[in-house]
């Protein structure tokens, strides 16, 4: 089956505190676009659920995203190292760091073929 992405994933692992009112669970970025990450954590909330997320860099740099979950995957703990458990945020809002995110990862819009 082919890859139906339509941009470019950036391998990038920043630190992430999310929830849905406050920050109370942490997790990590893996995949990486200008609209969106997967984020690794053993909390999965449900699709459709709006977060706020807090990513660190690793000079200390803070971005604030609000980001709704697209799709959700639970792993056994037993297989974490196999199966990563975690979802995938679709980015609604920058409410800071907008410009640090974009930089930062190098996303670049990817344009679709059709």
């Amino acid at each position: 089956m082919a890859d139906s992405r339509l941009e470019r994933r950036n391998k990038k692992r920043l630190s992430v505190k999310f929830g849905y009112d406050k920050l109370e669970h942490a997790g990590y970025t893996s995949d990486v676009t200008s609209r969106g990450f997967f984020l690794e954590s053993r909390i999965v909330y449900k699709t459709g659920v709006e977060l706020n997320c807090e990513l660190t860099t690793r000079s200390g740099e803070i971005i604030l995203i609000e980001g709704r979950v697209q799709w959700a995957k639970k792993g056994a703990m037993r297989h974490n190292h196999i199966i990563k458990s975690g979802m995938g945020i679709y980015i609604l809002k920058f409410l800071k760091g907008e410009d640090v995110y974009r930089t930062l990862h190098d996303v670049r819009e990817c344009s679709a073929v059709y």
